[in-house]
């Protein structure tokens, strides 16, 4: 398997508009002057590319560090053990699971290379953590050197000036490609203090991806969709059409509730994914580095109407369940889902189920674009005096992870346990290729009326769309303007 064709993930990982994303394009600059897109329509690998990559020869992409010996010095993580995250960044040791194995030769390659000791301690719930996290860098204390913690909320110890700013590290390389995607999209005014790369597989697994019961499709006469998803005409239309058609009375009782079968199952955190995958997202960044609202409210409009025709045939629920044990009964046709919970509940049902990314919003949006969430990280501002250490195992691990274990997940875990059949591995590298997180979801939870607009389909209705937006604008723009404000003000 080539190694940079499975490994252009990262480039767009949490990228765009963290995307920004809006498929109008919008150009923001590099770290080192230059112009570079981020919007999920431009930003990410053309069918051509991918197929261009595929034929490059497979070759390890080094992380050119000079050697070093740090005498068993420590590099110690701290996280929680909210979604049981140290699984997804550190492994103890060897247990035949191809990931988790992938992760311990990592770690011994690393601290065998630059005789480290590299630790991981994960005791307490994001909101401690955090809470910790602030304590330990008033105090001074550099017990750890990085936190891997609940998005939002590393997101807001970046702006209450608990982290580095990761920029002014002299030895971490930005032109690798570890460094692509949410690297790039999370740094303001050209500053980084939280990201999320290769350092854990939390992206790919809490990426969002649609599912179809295979068996229901194929007894209601529809094609599969792959052909369409090949072809480049895959649309939310067509979305809605099928799971009109899916639609079944199981009970016969005459009406609809949750014992019979849907056309389409998922969540609030879901529809949240999905609109920014339609050209939806709700927040940009200017020319001078600043967070702005996208300003784009005919579009938004626009695809909450997709939304209120699409939710006649949708059971959803509230948070992150995406009617998951529905689907795993046979009971939907579609499901809008985070890779995870196929991973987890999924592999071992009698459901035999393809995978696509989400549809497109019509013909006017390029490439395909498939947000998801991550668990995001910085390095605490009390241990600066260690950034030579941090920055060896940073670009290290980041390395041998974009290398080895990526590949492992995609290849062996997602690409082969999960897939039904050729057809739906091929949909995976699509996927793969047009991740990101979105900047307005990153960015929810600190900036003053965000949250509202980023989880649109939960507070309002199409027709209802552009004077809710008219009413959190004097919120937004105030909460916006904050953020810029305290930017400007961190040094880390």
């Amino acid at each position: 398997m080539n190694r940079k064709l499975l490994s252009l993930l990262l480039a767009v990982l949490l990228a765009c508009s963290a995307v920004t994303v809006s498929f109008t394009g919008c150009s923001e600059k590099a770290a080192d002057g230059s112009s570079e897109k981020t919007d999920a329509g431009t930003a990410t690998p053309s069918a051509e590319a991918g197929a261009a990559a595929e034929e490059e020869e497979d070759a390890f992409i080094t992380d050119d560090l000079p050697e070093k010996n740090f005498d068993g010095d420590s590099f110690d993580i701290i996280t929680t053990t909210w979604y049981e995250a140290k699984n997804y960044i550190f492994a103890e040791e060897m247990n035949g699971e191809v990931v988790n194995d992938a992760l311990f030769n990592q770690r011994s390659k690393v601290s065998e290379r630059f005789n480290v000791e590299v630790t991981c301690t994960a005791n307490d719930m994001n909101d401690v953590v955090a809470a910790n996290v602030h304590s330990l860098v008033l105090a001074g204390d550099d017990t750890y050197d990085i936190v891997y913690n609940h998005d939002n909320m590393t997101m807001n110890n970046g702006l209450r000036g608990d982290f580095c700013n990761l920029r002014n590290f002299e030895l971490i390389n930005f032109s690798k490609p570890w460094w692509q995607g949410a690297s790039q999209v999370f740094t303001i005014q050209g500053k980084l203090f939280a990201t999320a790369n290769p350092m854990a597989m939390s992206g790919i697994y809490m990426n969002c991806t649609v599912s179809f019961n295979k068996d229901l499709m194929r007894n209601l006469g529809m094609d599969f969709p792959y052909e369409k998803v090949r072809n480049g005409d895959w649309y939310i239309d067509d979305m809605i059409v099928m799971a009109e058609g899916g639609m079944q009375d199981l009970d016969g009782n005459g009406k609809l509730d949750t014992n019979d079968q849907w056309g389409f199952l998922t969540a609030s955190y879901g529809w949240l994914q999905f609109q920014s995958d339609l050209g939806a997202g709700c927040m940009e960044k200017d020319a001078d580095g600043n967070v702005a609202f996208t300003a784009n409210t005919e579009k938004l409009v626009a695809v909450m109407e997709k939304f209120d025709a699409l939710d006649a045939f949708t059971q959803a629920v509230t948070g992150t369940d995406y009617n998951v044990k529905m689907f795993s009964e046979g009971r939907g046709l579609f499901m809008f889902s985070e890779n995870r919970n196929l991973y987890e509940s999924m592999r071992d049902s009698n459901v035999s189920y393809g995978v696509l990314p989400a549809p497109k919003f019509d013909e006017t949006q390029e490439e395909y674009a498939s947000a998801g969430y991550d668990i995001y990280w910085g390095v605490l501002l009390s241990s600066a005096a260690h950034e030579e250490l941090i920055s060896y195992c940073l670009e290290a691990i980041s390395c041998e992870n974009y290398n080895n274990v990526i590949p492992a997940v995609w290849e062996t875990v997602l690409g082969s346990k999960l897939a039904d059949a050729p057809e739906d591995t091929e949909m995976f590298y699509i996927i793969r290729d047009v991740q990101y997180v979105d900047l307005g979801y990153a960015l929810s939870q600190s900036v003053a009326g965000l949250n509202n607009l980023v989880f649109l389909k939960s507070n309002t209705t199409a027709g209802e769309t552009a004077s809710y937006i008219k009413k959190s604008m004097k919120s937004l723009t105030k909460g916006t303007e904050k953020l810029n404000k305290t930017y400007s003000e961190l040094e880390g």
